[in-house]
């Protein structure tokens, strides 16, 4: 079966993403921060096996997306009005060319692995769809085995609940759901606090640009 993982997420410009952790980062950090984020995400996803799409804002974030990303199959810009909109046409264009499993993630996911991707993807195969919930209500990761317009419509974002309410939707659209293995991502200055506890002592890049712009230990 062809399976394939999409990365959902904004470039990582100045400005432009991770704003919520101003002022704890300068703007450049910001920017910076997400590019390392990015590039453990992207190790991740060239070491489930699966092939890698990138669905991408704003269009002039393209190239650098694609040095980040220089495996990916393709790189595609995000298209609909807001965020539910957005996540389901990045899907239904990827399945449409073909494969048999398809999770869409986002990009804040420093601690993502490949095993996250393969838990998710073994989800799908008990079942036509899964999510992966982060620990404020939230989900990470879906993935599907065919467009499931149920699961985007209607919903509201960037709340508690959100998990539980694309569950819900699944379940009154008959769909089948096997759940991923969960994942912290990072949104706010307390996850990023937290985020450097968890990564002391690691060599990733994420550990590496928090020790470099913050110092010392923990």
């Amino acid at each position: 079966m062809r399976r394939t993982v999409i990365c959902f997420t904004r470039a990582p410009l100045p400005g432009r993403t991770k704003t919520r952790l101003l002022p704890l980062l300068s703007g450049e950090g910001c920017a910076a921060l997400h590019a390392a984020f990015l590039r453990d995400v992207a190790a991740a996803c060239r070491r489930s096996g699966a092939d890698t799409y990138v669905a991408y804002t704003p269009p002039e974030g393209r190239d650098l997306l694609a040095e980040l990303f220089p495996f990916a199959r393709a790189l595609f810009p995000q298209e609909g009005e807001g965020l539910g909109p957005r996540m389901a046409a990045a899907l239904d264009h990827v399945l449409a060319l073909g494969y048999g499993q398809c999770l869409l993630i986002g990009s804040d996911l420093p601690l993502l692995t490949a095993e996250h991707l393969s838990g998710a993807f073994a989800a799908l195969d008990q079942a036509e769809a899964t999510l992966g919930p982060t620990p404020d209500g939230g989900y990470y990761l879906a993935g599907l085995r065919h467009p499931c317009p149920a699961l985007f419509s209607g919903q509201s974002y960037g709340a508690g609940g959100v998990y539980d309410a694309a569950r819900a939707a699944l379940a009154q659209a008959g769909v089948s759901f096997a759940p991923a293995p969960p994942c912290s991502d990072v949104d706010t200055p307390e996850d990023l606090l937290a985020l450097r506890q968890a990564l002391a002592g690691r060599d990733t890049h994420t550990a590496r640009f928090l020790a470099g712009y913050f110092g010392g230990t923990p």
